[in-house]
């Protein structure tokens, strides 16, 4: 083992990296390579090298494997950030296998297909493996033979290079000088190894994290698929910032659960049963109500002329399980007791319905810890049921649960029911509803049209069969979803306001119809027991009918595949901050993201410090 075979190691492995970061981050600042880049692929050269040296070629072989799975990570994530724009993460693998266990085939096949989708796509990214395979066998060739196979592996590597969409980088052409020099040195320019050349290569690699925290130093694409990503540091005193936002963290801030007040309309609906409907992954803009070309829903539009009304609807996290959490116990964590168990101390039964398979992803967890008596899922329903199937074996199943219970029919209900067929893949089941065409925007809002049938059709069951009586009905949704505004896609990717901002109404003859500015999950079930006159446990929200509520929000993504969030913000008003760790952009702009504006230098550090702030405050990071 040579230095300068080392270095020729090194160099292969920069532009591998630097390839599958330019397809990952393509059209952003962030596809240029970056220092972190060069110093994971010199620590990916030095393993196998300090391996081969402590251990010989069975040490060294599984080291290669161990290089060889890292660039398979990024190889894989690249493709799924380009799909989805999720980062995959040592939780993507847990993931899948909970997957594969507690799903169908048929609910996780897309996730595949959409992906490999993407490698057809790109096909000469799609053949990274190629040259990564190559360059990690020339070490297990006889030694006489390396200085022959090594140019090959290079001329190997800038063919593929020219057929990727990194054929444009200046650092990965020379990442490829370099190894083809090394390749070609003569002998006398080489050194022999010592031990200590890559051990300290190795070292280098966490001592990064210190200066990446403290903003002195990108990230490299590798150890950010593998580590958790370094927080800025919150900020140490009192200060303003750019976008006029207080110091997050200080006494007073808005941070602090605490018992909701009573309102003018406290206990107006006291004893009146409750039906609580969030929609599956629809934001307001989705609608045709808010936005020309959006999905018509006649249901839900009738529910809108007669009810009380949020402009803005805030789900400070777009994700299910996240999204669950906010509504029960209208905190930001589920520490200590639940709305839903106020109601059921109040004399409330409490049942939940949806067509979802609640045991993946945790979310049968949440309901459970909620404090919901009653939980009818897929599995309860008999596993193949779906939004379409809700009114009659949903209701038939409610009716004999209810029935079984002890509680008397006098005894208010108060009913959760959960939409699922318009999250991804956005199933339409009815063919009167295929309208628009198989793009995935057209596929999503037919389904949200025929998702609006089925809850019509949900509704008038549960009244004509007496399920509910006069109830008060609350309409929103657990998040919205993304199309490639800001270049997100899905849902638990950002905060932007396609995620973020969904509708709201809140319906019944005693209400009279009104408008109000602003809310958020926090608030909904403080509202619900303010009107029905159940002292709420303290909550992060209040009733809607205060209009002196606080205007602050904290904001994140939520964790589908990482330990930590890796994209959050802080609404302050009328102003909203941003900020992706994996981009590494940081945007100022409103709750609905009109003119977004990006931030740099000092003013970017600041606003990123205050919003750890505020999520270190709540627990959240």
């Amino acid at each position: 083992m040579s230095a300068l075979a080392v270095v020729h190691d090194a160099a292969v492995a920069f532009v591998l990296l630097a390839v599958a970061r330019a397809v990952k981050f393509a059209g952003q600042a962030a596809a240029r390579p970056v220092p972190g880049d060069g110093i994971w692929a010199a620590g990916l050269a030095a393993g196998p090298a300090l391996a081969e040296l402590a251990g010989g070629p069975v040490a060294r072989a599984a080291a290669c494997a161990a290089v060889l799975a890292v660039l398979a990570t990024v190889w894989v994530g690249a493709a799924v950030w380009r799909t989805f724009t999720v980062e995959v993460g040592p939780l993507a693998f847990d993931g899948l296998v909970r997957s594969l266990f507690s799903r169908e085939p048929s609910e996780v096949s897309w996730v595949r297909s959409w992906t490999l989708g993407f490698y057809r796509g790109s096909p000469g990214f799609a053949l990274l493996p190629v040259p990564a395979v190559a360059w990690l066998a020339v070490a297990f060739l006889p030694p006489q033979t390396h200085p022959a196979a090594r140019p090959v592996v290079v001329a190997l590597l800038v063919t593929w290079l020219a057929v990727t969409p990194a054929r444009t980088r200046a650092g990965a052409w020379l990442g490829c000088a370099l190894a083809a020099a090394t390749a070609s040195a003569p002998a006398a320019l080489d050194r022999p190894l010592e031990w200590w050349h890559p051990a300290v290569v190795l070292a280098l690699l966490p001592a990064c994290r210190p200066l990446r925290r403290r903003g002195l130093m990108r990230g490299s694409l590798a150890g950010d698929c593998l580590l958790p990503r370094p927080w800025p540091s919150p900020p140490r005193g009192p200060r303003t910032g750019a976008a006029g936002t207080r110091r997050a963290g200080t006494e007073g801030d808005g941070w602090r659960a605490r018992a909701p007040r009573g309102s003018p309309y406290a206990g107006a609906l006291r004893g009146h049963d409750v039906l609580l409907i969030t929609l599956e992954s629809v934001g307001r803009s989705h609608l045709a109500r808010f936005t020309p070309g959006g999905a018509s829903t006649p249901f839900v539009d009738a529910l809108y002329a007669r009810a009380v009304v949020s402009e803005r609807h805030v789900v400070p996290s777009p994700l299910t399980t996240n999204a669950h959490v906010l509504l029960a116990h209208g905190r930001y964590r589920a520490a200590g007791e639940s709305q839903v168990h106020r109601l059921t101390a109040a004399g409330y039964r409490t049942a939940y319905l949806t067509s979802a398979r609640t045991s993946y992803n945790g979310l049968r967890d949440v309901i459970t810890e909620a404090g919901y008596q009653i939980l009818l899922d897929r599995s309860r329903l008999g596993g193949a049921v779906t939004d379409r199937e809700l009114p009659r074996a949903g209701v038939d199943a409610l009716l004999d649960e209810l029935t079984a219970s002890r509680a008397s029919r006098r005894d208010p209900l108060f009913l959760h029911v959960h939409t699922h067929d318009t999250h991804v893949p956005y199933c339409v089941r009815d063919p009167r509803f295929r309208r628009r065409g198989e793009g995935r925007q057209e596929r999503f809002l037919d389904a949200v049209e025929e998702s609006d049938d089925n809850l019509r059709r949900l509704h008038r069951a549960l009244i004509e069969r007496g399920v509910l009586r006069d109830p008060l009905i609350v309409v929103t949704s657990d998040h919205g979803e993304s199309f490639g505004s800001l270049g997100y896609h899905f849902h638990a990717t950002a905060v932007t306001a396609d995620q973020t901002l969904v509708p709201f109404a809140l319906v019944h003859p005693a209400l009279p119809p009104a408008v109000i500015p602003r809310s958020s999950h926090l608030d909904v079930l403080p509202t619900v027991l303010d009107l029905a006159g159940v002292p709420a446990a303290p909550a992060h929200g209040e009733s809607l009918f205060h209009d002196d509520r606080p205007r602050r929000l904290a904001l994140w993504a939520g964790r589908p595949m990482r330990r930590s969030t890796s994209c959050y913000g802080l609404i302050d008003g009328d102003r909203k901050l941003m900020i992706d760790l994996v981009t590494e952009r940081c945007f100022e702009t409103d709750w609905e993201d009109r003119s977004p504006r990006t931030l740099h230098g000092p003013e970017r550090h600041h606003a990123a410090q205050l919003a750890t702030a505020a999520m270190r405050r709540l627990g959240l990071d």
